[in-house]
């Protein structure tokens, strides 16, 4: 069932990208939907994609008052005559791991002014992080440590979820 939902927003999808809706379109797009998932096929998911309230409450609270923070350093040191950047890149291997994990921490570092994910592997799990303001490098260690805290809190971890029936 999964499979005639994928095939049938790509083809709403090749047809918008043509602006008509013509016999041709429709089997083209019918033909061009099978390839792409003959080509890549769906990965089975692995997460039960749970997220839990109060892990992203707590989430939410600590991303705002970093953004608060973040906003009012980014914009001292551009407004400032000096010039006291110290950008730097920090590689941190994270402890517990997940896809989910690591594509949330990625997203809320490159929402935070100042700091932007540059690159994350899987094998082993580490972020390299670009700060624009890096002066204590053991303080932006504890604040990813912190994130990756909350970020296993909210989506989980899969070695701590229960097996499923």
């Amino acid at each position: 069932m999964r499979a005639g939902w994928r095939v049938t927003g790509l083809v709403l999808l090749w047809l918008l990208a043509w602006g008509e809706a013509s016999v041709a379109n429709v089997v083209s797009g019918v033909v061009v939907a099978g390839a792409l998932l003959v080509a890549f096929p769906p990965r089975a998911r692995r997460s039960t994609g749970r997220v839990r309230l109060l892990g992203a409450l707590w989430l939410l609270l600590y991303v705002g008052g970093q953004l608060v923070t973040s906003n009012y350093l980014v914009a001292r040191e551009i407004l400032s005559r000096r010039n006291t950047v110290r950008a730097g890149v920090l590689a941190y291997e994270l402890r517990r791991p997940s896809d989910e994990v690591v594509t949330l921490m990625a997203n809320v570092m490159a929402l935070t002014p100042g700091t932007m994910t540059v690159e994350a592997t899987s094998d082993p799990a580490v972020l390299y992080v670009h700060f624009l303001l890096l002066d204590d490098v053991e303080k932006a260690r504890r604040a990813i440590a912190r994130l990756e805290e909350l970020a296993v809190a909210t989506v989980g971890h899969p070695a701590s979820e229960e097996p499923q029936p």
